[in-house]
């Protein structure tokens, strides 16, 4: 019987037309919810910054160019065999909606709760997890820098957590500094610092920000705030 209600060609469908836009729901809502925690906006205006990221996370800017690597692909026609040179750069770029402003939102956070926390701690938070993500991330060749999606989040969590502690500030900044932790974090530990290695990769374009929305330098502000709701 299940044969007959999910074929081969129909279950694909069926997850296309029905998980998919379930996801998308549940990133929306969950994307605004956060907003509105961080910065304490309305809803509409909370969907717009969602939007804005959506939408930026299109848009690549490029920052400079590297010596790539050359390609060499042999074909054979009727019995002869002939070689094709070809060289390949490496751009490397910037997202706009996977880095540039899920940034300038940390940035933002950052004026908010400077004046909340010791600056020593603040720091220490971002150092120990930006070592700790950079320990974790490896660049693939053509893929990017890769790192476990669920680490960057709760190290980021637990070292806010700790600095919040130690600077005996309000407990309640705690899904601010999460985010912005887990935010720069990522953007230093996962890409800037992984930049020296970045030949390794190949040629093509690298984008810091990766996939845009659906890189983890914003996902991993957005689950490192829900975790850091558990804890307050």
């Amino acid at each position: 019987m299940r044969d007959y209600i999910f074929p081969p060609i129909i279950l694909p469908l069926f997850l296309t037309l029905i998980l998919l836009p379930f996801l998308v729901l549940v990133f929306v809502f969950t994307g605004s919810t956060v907003f509105r925690l961080l910065f304490g906006v309305d809803s509409d205006k909370a969907l717009l910054l969602l939007g804005m990221i959506v939408f930026g996370s299109l848009v690549n800017i490029p920052l400079y160019e590297r010596k790539g690597v050359e390609l060499v692909q042999r074909y054979e026609i009727f019995g002869f065999i002939y070689t094709v040179r070809s060289k390949k750069k490496l751009v490397i770029a910037v997202n706009v909606g996977g880095c540039v402003l899920p940034v300038i939102l940390s940035m933002k956070l950052l004026l908010d709760i400077y004046d909340l926390i010791s600056p020593l701690f603040l720091l220490g938070a971002l150092i120990l997890s930006t070592l700790i993500v950079y320990g974790f991330s490896k660049p693939v060749v053509g893929v990017g820098i890769v790192v476990p999606m669920i680490i960057p989040p709760v190290i980021a969590t637990i070292a806010s957590y700790l600095a919040l502690i130690l600077s005996d500030a309000p407990i309640i900044l705690l899904p601010k500094l999460s985010f912005l932790v887990g935010v720069l974090s990522t953007v230093f530990g996962a890409d800037i610092l992984h930049l020296r290695e970045i030949e390794r990769i190949g040629y093509g374009v690298i984008s810091i920000g990766g996939a845009g929305t659906f890189d983890g330098i914003f996902l991993t502000g957005i689950f490192a705030v829900l975790f850091s709701v558990l804890l307050i």
